[in-house]
């Protein structure tokens, strides 16, 4: 017992060590901590053209009621991969993604394209990026993030131009990285036609805290962007800049995430607290932090009153809704 509560008195003292040698320490999707540098020089060319490459192999697999696990495929401009798919653009459309050294397989995807096939008859729209995630060097992976967002813009413009999405109707979801993907991505889409909600889940902080509105998740990519904190100030941002920020548990730690001193299992409960909010929209009321009424956090379409700040309180294991 000693020596885990030695180690959690000098992390803090060493992690701040590491950031003014511009290293930290950020898990994976799997939780397996790695050293990273922070580094924020411009990506070489060498590197710049082996990212052009990779955004070609980025996927895009549908899935709905009629095939809820078995994904098909639909390729970027190519109209007759749509045709041949169960995509029907009457129905809501929801695009997810996952974070750094993740897949779309993953529970970041899987728990959200899941729960949102039980409650409502919808297009789930699952974004791979592993080719570029999957490196082990972070730095290179956040330089990127501009680049996917780019790509998966360009699917949700082609899907609306030649196979009549509403974006209105669209949702965007991403954890980590994924969620600077997904709210950039929302941005770019928005400049022709305004997105719906863009949800935020635990979006990382290494290279992102200090952007501007143009460099990270923002509440003005969308008409309704919903940030949700569980590791904010460690590996999630601490700042609150989407149309509504709930803050679970206080936003740092989560219960039941025991020794978490790498802060993995706090940040990966932001989709499973979202995910299960989508099957229980009432589940988690968020009382707000500047005296407005109570508002509820996630759901299968966000809380319409839901504006500013807002402390929400979870169980310590699953199901974690207490409303």
């Amino acid at each position: 017992m000693v020596a885990p509560v030695a180690l959690a008195l000098v992390y803090p003292s060493l992690l701040a060590a590491l950031m003014q040698a511009n290293y930290t320490i950020f898990p994976d999707g799997d939780g397996v901590p790695h050293l990273i540098k922070l580094d924020s020089t411009p990506l070489t060319l060498e590197e710049l053209d082996t990212l052009a490459t990779d955004v070609n192999s980025i996927t895009f697999t549908l899935y709905t009621r009629s095939n809820p696990s078995n994904g098909q495929v639909i390729a970027l401009n190519d109209i007759a991969s749509v045709s041949r798919s169960n995509w029907r653009a009457n129905r809501p459309t929801i695009i997810v993604t996952h974070g750094w050294k993740s897949a779309g397989d993953k529970s970041s995807c899987t728990l959200i394209r899941d729960a949102f096939l039980k409650v409502q008859d919808c297009n789930v729209i699952v974004v791979d990026w592993s080719s570029i995630a999957k490196s082990i060097i972070y730095s290179q992976v956040a330089k990127s993030v501009p680049a996917v967002a780019e790509r998966v813009a360009s699917l949700v413009n082609f899907l609306r131009t030649k196979a009549n999405l509403n974006s209105g109707n669209t949702k965007f979801i991403g954890h980590s990285l994924g969620a600077h993907v997904i709210s950039l991505a929302a941005r770019t889409v928005s400049k022709s036609a305004q997105v719906s909600e863009v949800i935020a889940l635990d979006p990382a902080k290494p290279m992102f805290e200090s952007n501007g509105p143009d460099g990270r998740v923002d509440r003005s990519h969308a008409r309704n962007v919903q940030v949700i904190h569980t590791n904010a100030g460690l590996l999630g941002m601490n700042s609150a800049v989407g149309t509504s920020d709930f803050f679970a548990n206080g936003g740092k730690s989560q219960p039941g995430c025991n020794s978490d001193m790498l802060g993995s299992c706090a940040h990966g409960r932001s989709y499973e607290y979202y995910s299960e909010s989508i099957t229980k929209p009432r589940g988690f009321p968020g009382t707000s932090q500047n005296g407005k009424p109570r508002a509820y956090m996630g759901g299968p379409s966000l809380d319409p009153s839901a504006r500013g700040s807002y402390d929400v309180k979870t169980a310590s294991h699953s199901p974690y809704a207490l409303g």
